[in-house]
């Protein structure tokens, strides 16, 4: 027999957890029925253990809290001695139970419980500068229905490079919209002078009556300036207050972050479900990445309230990644489980890593969209150029090439920072080869400037 298995865990008013284990005695009889109370287990004429001293109807039967466990019986009984004890609270185990509420490995590798691994990453987004399109900032936009916790994931990333819990985002108890303004934050760590090249932007809670596909295409493509109102259900035009014409891809949405409540996944088929799915669509069609951020896990599975560093083993969170990824068409590694600072009134170094793990990722995904839409103004540039090369029956002059490199590698010699010598790329559009030299230098604010120089020929055939 098997000394660990047990059948039940009952907790007393003396000790906070009694397994309570039971080996077979001299007969087969180990749980009897009873139609009017349920089941014993034991005996009949003397059940070791009665779960129900009342039923109420034919689902509801009243807990007999208060009634003895007898020793004895068909049931030997280990961690009970001859006599009664009083029982708080019962918990009785399935036996064709399969899963268990902890996973024996974590389902995905992220370093918990080492300072080592917080400071790691808070040096990464410190030293973190986008490496396309020549922009200075990542925009991250957060996206989310009522309550889902955006204002606060904003306060617990921030929080974690302040060293203390900060606010600057208003939070509420999700029954209401809380913010009323687009945000954009940016962030200054504890103990440097300049800010992340990361803005965090917020949003008020989606519904079914706010935030149309119109207002998310404004944020999309950076038309809504720093506390731009969008309380009121105000429709906005090009001459609402703050509202920014003049756009370039700096000002533009470079990834979304989608977040939501673990404890309150929009169900398939619901009108708040099909919103964030018209809202998807206006994403997509502009090809902008977007993540899931999964807040308040903590409330969702109370082995991770108890233990942050079970969130990856959590078969509960497991289940709601797997359902948030069928329900919103979209990977599972693109969803990211955390909790947000709520009662905590110091830093907590897991939730640290968890939060800035999540937006690791998000920029790792934001990076990956910029160079993609790099690549594809390279090959625009490529096919305007073959075009004017068709249209004119000539191609651009190998001495104009010359001067402009000479001209900016007299204005690079004066700036402070050198960032190398031209780099020829070859690439082959039909029956134009096209020649790019790509020159860039660094002024002296330190923002970068690229010359692309391309000049094409007509192939041999």
């Amino acid at each position: 027999n098997d000394q660990k298995a047990f059948l039940f865990r009952a907790k007393d008013h003396l000790s906070d957890d009694l397994k309570i284990s039971a080996t077979q005695s001299d007969s087969d009889l180990h749980i009897w029925d009873d139609p009017d109370l349920g089941p014993f287990f034991g005996s009949s004429d003397r059940p070791t253990l009665r779960l129900f001293c009342k039923v109420y109807g034919a689902k509801c039967a009243k807990v007999y809290s208060g009634g003895p466990f007898e020793g004895g019986s068909l049931l030997e009984l280990t961690g009970v001695e001859d006599g009664e004890i009083q029982v708080a609270d019962i918990e009785v185990f399935d036996a064709s139970q399969r899963s268990l509420p902890i996973l024996e490995r974590p389902w995905r590798e992220v370093i918990l419980n080492q300072s080592s691994t917080l400071a790691e990453s808070i040096n990464y987004f410190v030293n973190y500068r986008p490496e396309f399109c020549q922009i200075d900032f990542i925009n991250v936009l957060l996206l989310g229905p009522i309550g889902s916790g955006k204002s606060s994931v904003f306060n617990t990333f921030e929080s974690t490079f302040k060293g203390h819990i900060t606010s600057r985002a208003r939070t509420g108890d999700g029954s209401a919209v809380t913010t009323r303004q687009f945000r954009r934050y940016m962030m200054q760590p504890q103990r440097s002078k300049e800010a992340l090249n990361l803005r965090i932007c917020d949003t008020p809670g989606v519904s079914v009556n706010n935030i149309s596909s119109t207002d998310l295409v404004y944020m999309l493509d950076g038309h809504l300036s720093d506390r731009f109102n969008l309380s009121g259900g105000n429709l906005i035009t090009n001459r609402s207050p703050g509202f920014n014409s003049d756009t370039s891809i700096r000002d533009e949405m470079h990834c979304i972050a989608l977040v939501l409540d673990a404890t309150k996944i929009p169900a398939k088929d619901t009108p708040l479900h099909s919103k964030i799915l018209e809202l998807k669509e206006q994403i997509d069609a502009r090809d902008i990445p977007i993540r899931v951020i999964l807040t308040k896990t903590d409330l969702a599975c109370k082995h991770v309230e108890s233990h942050l560093s079970y969130i990856y083993r959590s078969c509960t969170v497991t289940d709601i990644v797997e359902s948030v990824s069928t329900s919103f068409s979209l990977p599972r590694n693109y969803i990211y489980p955390l909790k947000c600072y709520e009662h905590e009134i110091k830093p907590v170094q897991n939730i640290g890593i968890l939060a800035l793990s999540a937006f690791r990722q998000i920029l790792y995904a934001a990076e990956s969209g910029l160079e993609d839409r790099e690549s594809l103004q390279s090959v625009d540039q490529a096919q305007k150029l073959r075009s004017s090369s068709n249209l004119s029956g000539g191609s651009l002059q190998g001495s104009s090439i010359s001067s402009q490199l000479a001209h900016m590698a007299g204005r690079n010699r004066s700036a402070s920072d050198h960032t190398g010598s031209p780099t020829p790329v070859f690439r082959r559009c039909n029956s134009v080869v096209v020649q790019t030299q790509v020159y860039q230098h660094s002024d002296s604010s330190g923002h970068r400037h690229s010359l692309d120089l391309t000049r094409t020929e007509h192939a041999s055939k």
